[in-house]
């Protein structure tokens, strides 16, 4: 097979569509965030998560570390 079938894009082709998919992704996650902090029930349920969720990879971390509770 020759190959003369096959095109390639050029560089600049695939970086302003890479560019152009970025701008999609962030601006639905904008459009997510803004979502949630415009409406209080979804605010603070979500921001409760957020806490519950550090809270728990820290600990986490410190087990990984070998440091435990009294209790253990």
């Amino acid at each position: 097979m020759d190959g003369s079938g096959i095109t390639l894009a050029s560089l600049t082709t695939l970086i302003s569509g890479m560019k152009s998919a970025m701008t999609w992704i962030w601006s639905l996650f904008a459009r997510f965030i803004d979502t949630i902090t415009s409406n209080d029930l979804l605010l603070y349920p979500v921001l409760l998560f957020i806490v519950i969720g550090a809270i728990s990879l820290v600990i986490g971390i410190i087990r990984k570390f070998g440091l435990k509770s009294r209790r253990s």
